[in-house]
Formats: C-alpha cells, structure tokens, sequence
C-alpha cells in the first residue's frame, strides 16, 4: 500500500499542476471552460463544486453541446472516484471534444480549482 501511495502521489501533484496552468491559460485566452459533475442527481444534492453542471456520465453525449459548444475549452469533469469521468471523457473525445480534464473527486476538484464544495 505504502508503494501504491508513493507511486500515485507524484502523479497527482502533475494532474494538479497541469489542471491548474490549463485553468489559468483559459481565462487569459479567452476560451470557455466549463466544470461537469457527471455523478448521479442524488451525489450532486449531498455536495457539488461551486460553479459546477451536473450532466450525468450516461447523458454527456446528449447534454454537453448546452454547456461547451466550444470543443477546444477545457472541460473539467469530476465524479466520486474518477471511474465514470473515464467513461464521460471517452464519450467527449469521440465527439470531438479535445481539452478534457479528469479531476477525478470532487474533493480533488475543489483542491485543484480551488474552489468551494456547496450543497
């Protein structure tokens, strides 16, 4: 377990960084951004991030053009473990969305962008 941590850490120090500097990037350029829940409504109720849409993983294909209809912004998704942003990523890829950020939790999520975790 200990080699686990050890291994996983530095990988998420990276992911941290790199969502931070796109995120910045995005303000200054002007591009859109947006940050998508894709846990189900009942997660979403018990605590999202501020600032945050809930699209369900299952629906992102269906739902995202509402949200991002620029698919060169960044597209921040979060879940509870990180499975189902996986899942939504691909989904988005296929539908020719190109600047996708897996930020996995929520708690993550609120690390990395530095914002609050609102009910």
């Amino acid at each position: 377990m200990k080699i686990l941590k050890e291994a996983l850490l530095p990988m998420v120090l990276m992911l941290a960084m790199l969502a931070s500097g796109l995120y910045a990037a995005d303000k200054r350029s002007g591009m859109e951004s947006v940050i998508i829940d894709v846990r189900t409504a009942a997660e979403w109720t018990a605590g999202h991030l501020e600032g945050a849409v809930l699209i369900p993983y299952e629906r992102i294909g269906e739902e995202i053009a509402q949200v991002a209809a620029d698919k060169k912004g960044a597209v921040y998704l979060y879940c509870r473990s990180g499975r189902r942003t996986g899942i939504a990523m691909e989904t988005l890829k296929k539908a020719g969305y190109e600047n996708l950020i897996n930020l996995e939790t929520v708690e993550n999520a609120a690390k990395v962008l530095k914002r609050a975790v609102v009910k």
